[in-house]
């Protein structure tokens, strides 16, 4: 296997006295950190080597998924070694059953351990022979620890307890003596007067000087063992794991202890065993489960550890377990659909030119990947250029839908105030408030009967009571008096007359050109309304509150204000699919929608009413095509058949990047904190007053940023600039927000994407996967000119 060059290894004194114990029976004090209990003095039975652990074992861990589905390859692939930890002070190695521990030197006996076992940095001392006074054996520790801290407080260090394990008590002994006649005299002139007159001198190990820091393994049934070199610990058998500090691992791991003397764990398994707890720790397979994006994932993923190998060989590994190479949890982050795609992948890695490539990979690309050189400043990389992340050719995609109306929408009407109204117009129908509506009807004035029938079922849908109807005094034709009849039905007339002052109508009616003409009974209420954003004036700021009410105009309100008092109303999800295995099926009858972790199939009406939706409003459509991740809004009929469906397109548009969370985001920075984030980069130029793109690649991403200080200006590297600041991606644009005087107060980047955009795309790969794109034609978009084979 391989391992990091090895210097010279020697037992420390305290393993070779320790070992005397085992072996001759005589009596050794070892010496342990004053934090720590005396270590018994027994050391672990050595055993005869047994067959190394097979690497592809399949038994289950507790509380560890298995995969069962595919035959599991019997290559286990170059074997590699992972950091799992470099700053550790203490360590916990166990395992399901029994398991070996060998110290890192040459001809090293193998020992068998049960159980867990503590490996702990101590610091090492070189041991000659003394005298100290032996002032009592206590059987409790807590009692031995009291003594010692009161001799301590009488005579000063050193004051030891030490455990004697042939009788299991503590012993409390206090100095260090050259002499048994220096100790003899200590103890008479110092002890016996104050009471320890039965105090004996004996013959103790004493630290002379300090060594090297040492590894100190104690373990179940006493075991202790001392090492400066380090220990490799393996399985018990074929089908045993390890957990270093509870998490369990493949292969072996290995103790030592490093440059800055703390202790280094390494896990050492074979490359295919490494990607099973790799690739589920890169790409969700329960997110983003198509077979074909994991498989991509996983050819990538060992075709960089492939390349990269030895990275860290200073640091005696080959990769780190996190975003410094690539994120590895072990058995633990295993699952079954990422195991089924490493093995149905063992050993084909990436090459151009017969080279293993880089293979570069982030999170979301924001539509379109960059080029390797104009992220990093550095040559250019041909297979790491930038690439359109979509299906573009013209054959449709597996998983899109195209949904028809069978009615054509009918034409567009219009409020008095310019608003699109057929949306609201057809969920009143919908919603059983009113029956159709003809064009000409809509801009007549309803009759008393119908602004009462259409209240009372919004009332009813929205779950109000009777309570004040507001009909008192009201003329409900008239714009004002519908209003403060409505919105006393479906907010209660009380609660509007408390929650409104008299300051409060003069604040927010005050400035109405027609104010005057208001009865001031709908004073309150239309300023309530206009305090929760559910009603404003027309464009040329009058109320019109004596005008006649349209038909289309009530029913308009009256759904938007039922929808706000009741927001379940219509059901929300994202659309995840056709029901049907057909691309483009002429006639689907129902869609998949996701709604949090879960998703169902719904059945669509015959006279399903489509819409699109943006923010200038809901328009009628006569057709609409799905390609996932669209935005739904919709309504169920009385046989749970969806009649109502509006869709909001995607930002991201068709991207195949577009099923990720963070498709989109944005970021606000004050002024203070980009100048103080920004500190050190740009000391020469004063305070930053602010940022421009200066350089964009293919895909728009910043690559090169002009900071702007008042003492002059530079250029920072868009990546640097992204690390420093704390964004997703560099693929942004910039919105200031201005102070009165005119200076920048804060920045938001309103951005795409999630890494550094350079070569494949994750998210973007399960978006062609969704498609039908094979792995191989996925790796093959996003590395230009690169071959597929097997590296072992």
């Amino acid at each position: 296997m391989r391992r990091p060059r090895l210097g010279g290894t020697v037992f420390c004194a305290a393993l070779l006295l320790s070992l005397c114990i085992a072996g001759c029976g005589k009596k050794a004090a070892v010496r342990t950190p004053a934090s720590a209990p005396p270590p018994p003095s027994v050391t672990p039975k050595p055993v005869e080597p047994a067959a190394a652990p097979s690497p592809d074992r399949t038994t289950p861990v507790d509380g560890v998924s298995r995969a069962g589905g595919a035959a599991r390859p019997s290559v286990a692939g170059p074997p590699i070694r992972i950091g799992l930890a470099t700053t550790a002070r203490e360590v916990r190695i166990s395992a399901q059953g029994g398991f070996y521990a060998i110290e890192r030197r040459p001809e090293a006996t193998r020992y068998s351990l049960e159980g867990e076992i503590e490996v702990r940095l101590e610091a090492g001392e070189s041991y000659g022979e003394g005298y100290r006074i032996q002032v009592a054996s206590l059987s409790r520790r807590e009692a031995a620890n009291s003594l010692r801290d009161k001799l301590e407080e009488a005579f000063g260090p050193p004051v030891l307890v030490r455990l004697n394990p042939e009788t299991s008590t503590f012993q409390v002994r206090v100095g260090r003596f050259a002499s048994r006649e220096e100790a003899r005299a200590f103890a008479a002139e110092k002890l016996a007067p104050v009471g320890y007159t039965d105090a004996i001198v004996v013959r103790d190990a004493m630290e002379t000087a300090p060594l090297a820091p040492r590894l100190a393994l104690r373990g179940t049934r006493g075991a202790f063992l001392i090492s400066t070199t380090g220990f490799l610990f393996t399985p018990g058998s074929a089908a045993g794991f390890l957990r270093f500090n509870g998490k369990p691992y493949r292969g072996e791991l290995e103790l030592l202890i490093n440059g800055n003397g703390l202790i280094t764990v390494v896990n050492q398994l074979g490359i295919e065993e490494y990607l099973l707890g790799v690739v589920p720790a890169e790409i969700s397979p329960a997110r983003y489960p198509e077979f074909a994006a994991l498989a991509a994932q996983s050819v990538a993923a060992r075709t960089y550890a492939l390349k990269n190998m030895g990275r860290f060989r200073a640091d005696g590994f080959d990769l780190t377990d996190d975003t410094r190479t690539q994120v590895y949890g072990g058995i633990a982050q295993e699952r079954d659909p990422t195991n089924e795609a490493v093995w149905a992948t063992t050993g084909v890695a990436i090459y151009y030119r017969g080279q293993l490539i880089e293979a570069m990979y982030t999170s979301t690309c924001g539509g379109r990947t960059e080029d390797f050189a104009k992220v990093y400043d550095a040559a250019d990389i041909p297979y790491l250029r930038g690439v359109i992340c979509a299906i573009e050719q013209q054959q449709p995609e597996r998983g899109s839908l195209t949904l028809t109306a069978a009615v054509r929408p009918p034409p567009i009407l219009r409020t008095s105030d310019g608003q699109v109204a057929n949306r609201n117009l057809e969920l009143a129908g919908v919603l059983g408030l009113s029956g159709s509506l003809a064009a000409d009807d809509a801009g007549a004035p309803p009759s008393a009967k119908e602004v009462e029938r259409w209240v009372g079922k919004a009332a009813t849908l929205a779950g109000k009571g009777a309570g004040s109807d507001g009909r008192a005094g009201n003329d409900l034709a008239s714009r004002a008096g519908f209003i403060r009849y409505a919105a006393a039905r479906l907010f209660g007339g009380e609660e509007i007359a408390r929650r409104i002052s008299d300051a409060d109508v003069q604040y927010y009616l005050g400035t109405l050109a027609d104010q005057g003409e208001i009865p001031p009974e709908a004073h309150r209420t239309l300023a309530f309304l206009m305090q929760a954003g559910l009603w404003h004036p027309f464009p040329d700021n009058t109320a019109r509150p004596q005008s006649p009410i349209a038909r289309a105009d009530a029913l308009h309100i009256l759904v938007h204000w039922t929808e706000k008092a009741r927001p379940g109303i219509l059901r929300s999800g994202t659309f995840s699919g056709p029901t049907s295995p057909e691309p483009d099926d002429p006639n689907p009858r129902s869609i998949s929608i996701k709604w949090g972790n879960r998703t169902g199939q719904f059945t669509l009406a015959p006279d399903v009413r489509l819409f699109r939706a943006a923010d200038s409003g809901s328009t009628p459509v006569e057709s609409i095509r799905l390609i996932g991740s669209e935005k739904l809004r919709f309504h169920l009929d009385s046989d749970n058949r969806i009649d109502f469906l509006e869709v909001e397109l995607s930002q991201t548009g068709a991207s195949s990047d577009r099923f990720s969370p963070v498709a989109t985001w944005q970021v606000t920075v004050k002024r203070s904190e980009l100048n103080q984030k920004l500190r050190g980069f740009a000391d020469s130029i004063g305070e930053i007053v602010d940022i421009k793109p200066a350089l964009t690649g293919e895909s728009g991403r910043v690559v090169r940023i002009e900071l702007v200080g008042r003492r002059g200006s530079t250029i920072m590297n868009g990546y640097r600039f992204r690390g420093a600041i704390g964004l997703r991606d560099t693929l942004f644009t910039i919105a200031r927000e201005e102070a009165p005087d005119g200076s920048i107060e804060s920045f938001t980047f309103n951005g795409r994407g999630w890494g550094h955009g350079v070569g494949l795309c994750q998210v973007g790969a399960y978006g062609m996967a969704r498609a039908g794109r094979s792995y191989e034609e996925i790796l093959k978009t996003y590395y230009q000119g690169v071959e597929l084979r097997k590296a072992y």
